[in-house]
């Protein structure tokens, strides 16, 4: 019965904080009404935040801001956050949200880490822009290459396994790298 107690508080922990998520989106499209890019990591179970999840999504950080500049996209606000619930990163940027979200399915797509990423997109209005608007295959599980939705909701693979290959993606990536 504990067990079920702590899982249900963390549950708790991590649903509190998409919510806080959801009214930061909303406070930032107030006051920059432009499209947004809201980035967390794919992190399973509750231990969202870690050293090397700061590195990962500092990383990504880098590289969407990378991709906007290179674009020459005026951009409006940057703000990341380091939480217990996990490193989130919000970006205001004028341009077309369908536009934005083609540039970070890339990016999830091609970057070495890009597995790793979750990276939403919202019009000026909070409408989030998805995979299927662009008719886009949805996004692959780390583990098997089957729809990551349909391991998740059958619960395919165990915690274990795919807290270990994200690690191996990230150790991969910086091995070699002075970031480790």
């Amino acid at each position: 019965m504990e067990e079920l107690q702590v899982d249900n508080k963390l549950l708790k922990i991590i649903l509190d904080s998409r919510e806080a998520r959801a009214e930061k989106q909303r406070e930032i499209l107030k006051n920059f009404p432009y499209t947004l890019i809201s980035f967390t990591l794919n992190i399973p179970g509750a231990k969202k935040n870690s050293d090397l999840y700061s590195k990962i999504h500092e990383v990504g950080m880098e590289a969407i801001l990378k991709s906007l500049y290179d674009s020459n996209k005026r951009i409006y606000y940057i703000k990341t956050y380091n939480y217990s619930t996990g490193p989130e990163g919000f970006i205001s940027v004028d341009m077309d949200p369908l536009e934005a979200k083609k540039m970070m399915v890339k990016l999830e797509d091609m970057h070495e880490l890009g597995r790793i990423f979750d990276v939403d997109v919202f019009d000026k209005n909070h409408n989030q822009i998805n995979r299927s608007m662009l008719n886009l295959e949805t996004r692959k599980c780390l583990i098997c290459e089957k729809e990551a939705r349909y391991c998740i909701r059958n619960r395919s693979h165990t915690y274990e396994a795919l807290i270990e290959r994200i690690e191996e993606i990230a150790h991969k990536y910086f091995s070699g790298k002075e970031r480790l």
